[in-house]
């Protein structure tokens, strides 16, 4: 099955090396390419995006990490895509431009778009609110998470010492 947002689909390529990676993206017919050179794992990632209907190949992502392809987010956010590397956030314009990166401290949980303008990066003890210029507008940090649940705008986290309603807007 294919998932379309904004009419662009993702197909994601995996590689055991970093010469099968760079021979993969150098035989692609691409307008858009970016090479993420400051990740670093055993995995070689290309995430090609292509338009949903006439299938033509709009842009190529490629990094490296030690994750596998389950456990990675790639996010549409209003005119950017957010790139989970397992180490970092990546804040990407559509012109393929790293608009700012956020290292990540323990394990992701996941990510969760607010509004428009605000997007959740929810770690296992810490979590950010980031507006779309990449800058944090709030932050906590925690024991790690036993368990969560976000309603209407409020995250309540439970912790082994504490539950914390944190209001997300």
């Amino acid at each position: 099955m294919k998932q379309i947002i904004k009419n662009s689909y993702i197909k994601a390529f995996k590689f055991t090396s970093f010469q099968e990676a760079t021979t993969f993206v150098n035989n692609q017919d691409a307008n858009k390419q970016l090479s993420i050179d400051d990740t670093f794992g055993d995995n070689y990632y290309c995430y090609v995006g292509y338009h949903s209907l006439t299938k033509e190949k709009q842009f190529i992502l490629s990094f490296s990490s030690d994750e596998s392809d389950d456990s990675l987010n790639f996010l549409f956010w209003d005119s950017l895509f957010v790139l989970d590397t397992g180490n970092s956030i990546y804040l990407i314009d559509e012109d393929l431009n790293v608009k700012t990166s956020l290292e990540i401290t323990t394990p992701l949980v996941g990510l969760y778009l607010i509004n428009k303008e605000k997007l959740l990066v929810l770690e296992e003890a810490y979590m950010r609110v980031i507006n779309c210029n990449g800058d944090i507008v709030k932050a906590e940090l925690f024991d790690l998470i036993e368990d969560f649940s976000i309603k209407d705008n409020f995250l309540s986290i439970q912790t082994s010492e504490e539950n914390k309603v944190i209001e997300l807007i």
